[in-house]
């Protein structure tokens, strides 16, 4: 058997399709592909795909990782042409190879988040970033039951950097990802949001890649 990770772009309208839609969209992909997909045992066979780390719903995606099992070995760059060949508009695979990390090394992920002139100053956005207290609500555990828990997103905040972008505003910035903690750039709009009082929310977000807890690039 032979591991392949396919780093796949998500543009477009497509960024709308959930999680589970994708996961089941990609299994379907691989098979019209005909790639020699090595199948679960058991009484439910289904075909390895892994998806390493969802995405969030409406964010683009540069380069998201995903695992799929060979049970014979093909050309990196036939895997790459017959996926691209029957994936729809808005994906694309950009590249095909062994993997190199581990899933459990994604510590981090590295958005951009653009931002209307006519919704926030650069100013503001600088001033609630750096006021230590953007809080919001996050979803939990205590004990087994799910709860809702107030998260101070301002700790989490590994770097950012604020700068033009024509009529818009950049936000780049890295934040926790993984199987610990996660916090996505959305839920960090609605505390910048909670903060300046009204809803400030970004047309466009890209998730640019994962990282690990060197903030090397995942591969």
């Amino acid at each position: 058997m032979y591991d392949v990770r396919i780093r796949l772009s998500k543009r477009g309208r497509i960024k709308f399709v959930s999680h589970l839609d994708m996961f089941r969209l990609m299994q379907r992909a691989v098979r019209r592909a005909d790639i020699p997909l090595w199948y679960t045992e058991g009484f439910n066979p289904h075909p390895y795909v892994s998806y390493l780390l969802a995405l969030p719903l409406g964010v683009e995606g540069l380069s998201e990782p995903i695992d799929i099992r060979l049970v014979e070995e093909m050309p990196a760059e036939e895997v790459q042409a017959r996926l691209n060949a029957v994936l729809p508009e808005g994906l694309r695979v950009e590249s095909v190879a062994a993997p190199f990390h581990k899933p459990a090394e994604i510590a981090f992920g590295r958005y951009e988040v653009f931002l209307d002139k006519s919704d926030i100053s650069k100013e503001e956005l600088t001033e609630a970033l750096e006021c230590g207290e953007l809080t919001c609500e996050k979803s939990g555990k205590s004990g087994h039951k799910k709860i809702m828990k107030t998260v101070n997103v301002s700790e989490h905040i590994r770097r950012y950097a604020v700068d033009d972008a024509g009529e818009q505003i950049k936000l780049e910035v890295v934040l926790p990802a993984g199987s610990t903690f996660n916090l996505n750039p959305l839920q960090l709009m609605e505390a910048v949001s909670a903060r300046l009082g009204r809803r400030v929310y970004p047309p466009l977000t890209v998730r640019t890649a994962l990282l690990c807890a060197d903030e090397s690039e995942f591969r």
